[in-house]
């Protein structure tokens, strides 16, 4: 018999540690512009020392804005309006994830919206707001450093 999913506070369930992965998990990465022109970047025990973005698993029925919306507000507090798609990354096994996954992650541009940032105290310790060339400076997983190029460069995908 397969143990039930833990559940997280607010009652959604979190992947079991017992449980192998069986596919590849789907999810969005939030690049979050603010008023200023700087992006919101976090830091998270699941990329220890780094800085990643808000973000998370696409549920069912759900699209891609819908999920970046739902993840800002639910980490962050803010509310975003989603931009465009940048890029489309995969990640197998990525060395400095807190534990062995699979994802394939879409990163995508919101604009903020508000910008009173309220972490959620599970997911995420801290945020600060720089401009994306000022971000390259920092120690950044792979795939935001990736993403953050991206954005410099004008790179937009049509999905």
């Amino acid at each position: 018999m397969t143990p039930a999913p833990r559940r997280t506070q607010a009652g959604k369930p979190k992947s079991s540690p017992s449980r192998p992965q069986a596919y590849p998990e789907v999810a969005i990465g939030t690049f979050i512009m603010g008023k200023k022109g700087e992006l919101l970047l976090v830091k998270s025990y699941k990329w220890p020392g780094l800085y990643a973005v808000p973000g998370g698993h696409v549920e069912l029925g759900e699209s891609i804005s819908q999920t970046a919306q739902r993840e800002a507000l639910e980490e962050t507090g803010l509310k975003v309006r989603y931009r465009h798609a940048i890029n489309i990354q995969q990640a197998i096994y990525p060395k400095n994830f807190f534990k062995k996954r699979h994802f394939i992650f879409i990163d995508v541009m919101c604009d903020a919206i508000t910008e009173e940032v309220r972490l959620d105290g599970d997911e995420l310790q801290q945020y600060l707001w720089i401009r994306p060339r000022s971000a390259l400076r920092l120690r950044l997983n792979t795939y935001t450093r990736k993403a953050i190029n991206d954005i410099i460069s004008g790179k937009k995908l049509n999905i």
